[in-house]
């Protein structure tokens, strides 16, 4: 990951274990998807535990979720990071946002 944003200059790395926060998003987002492949799987093929095919969307929810892994994360440093840091359509013009560390 790059220190600062080569267009506004906006230093990524604000304070000291300011990415630990992310962890919290990322798991959101991985319940959040959890839900929408469960609901999914329930509309489309259903559920029933005698013939395995809550098993089935485990494994298939678990293997997506590795694949997905990735993208959640910058995902959920683009979330995180937002909730510190606005959008500036004058950044060329200011300066970027300090933090006191």
């Amino acid at each position: 990951m790059h220190k600062e944003c080569p267009v506004c200059k906006q230093k990524y790395d604000m304070e000291p274990g300011f990415w630990y926060g992310t962890g919290y998003v990322s798991y959101a987002l991985a319940i959040a998807f959890s839900v929408a492949t469960f609901i999914a799987w329930w509309v489309l093929i259903g559920i029933s535990v005698s013939d395995n095919r809550v098993l089935w969307w485990l494994l298939t929810n678990s293997i997506l979720l590795i694949v997905l892994q990735p993208v959640l994360m910058r995902l959920s440093r683009t979330i995180y990071v937002y909730f510190f840091v606005k959008y500036d359509e004058h950044y060329e013009s200011s300066e970027p946002r300090k933090f006191d560390y």
